[in-house]
């Protein structure tokens, strides 16, 4: 009987820490470094509210528009920015074990409330691989007060740079083709909405990847 209990608790340890190992290896964290420009004049944001979802923590940016988060657990998150007088941007990524992920945001400057406004459902979707270096990109709109048309412009930059280009601008349908992409690069989306010249809404940051060739 006293060998039986031995064994007994034996394997009870031995189970407690296999939970535990197995704990430490679920446990995976990586980083994240970026900068907040102004949309307009390049400037850095200083004092933009970032804030991580699911929740971690939140943090604001220094004087050269940059914050970090040093300790993420791996996986999928969204980030946002917020800052007054600024149109709120958020973009989802992905964190890695050990690996650092930046990131840009480009605010922009809130000009006039026409009620909120949903731009959503992009195409590509956000994280798209293996996408052409010609297509259209595309997006839908709900908004409280529909009776008010808006126009839409549509920016996207590739990884790493703190330079945006307009795909297309005062558009009327919620669609533009572009053919400058480049190959084997990811890029970055997203669309803001305008009423009688204002800006009044933009999307979340998308994201898409270039297929590595011509021959892929």
């Amino acid at each position: 009987m006293k060998n039986l209990k031995y064994i007994l608790a034996l394997l009870c340890i031995v189970f407690i820490i296999g939970c535990e190992e197995s704990k430490i290896d679920v446990d995976k964290f990586g980083s994240i470094q970026g900068v907040i420009i102004d949309g307009e004049s390049y400037e850095p944001l200083e004092g933009v509210l970032i804030a991580t979802n699911p929740a971690s923590s939140t943090t604001l940016t220094d004087n050269t528009g940059n914050f970090e988060f040093d300790k993420v657990k791996e996986g999928e998150l969204t980030i946002t920015a917020h800052k007054n007088d600024y149109l709120s941007n958020s973009m989802s990524v992905a964190v890695y074990e050990n690996e650092t992920t930046n990131l840009t945001f480009f605010l922009l400057k809130d000009e006039k409330d026409v009620g909120w406004v949903d731009i959503y459902d992009p195409v590509p979707g956000n994280g798209a691989v293996d996408q052409d270096t010609t297509f259209s990109m595309k997006w839908s709109v709900d908004q409280q007060y529909p009776s008010k048309e808006l126009v839409y412009t549509v920016y996207y930059f590739a990884s790493n740079s703190t330079t945006q280009l307009v795909a297309g601008e005062n558009l009327t349908v919620k669609e533009v083709v572009v053919d400058k992409f480049e190959y084997n690069t990811t890029y970055f989306w997203y669309v803001v909405a305008r009423y009688e010249g204002d800006r009044v809404a933009n999307s979340p940051t998308w994201s898409f990847k270039t297929k590595p060739s011509a021959d892929s």
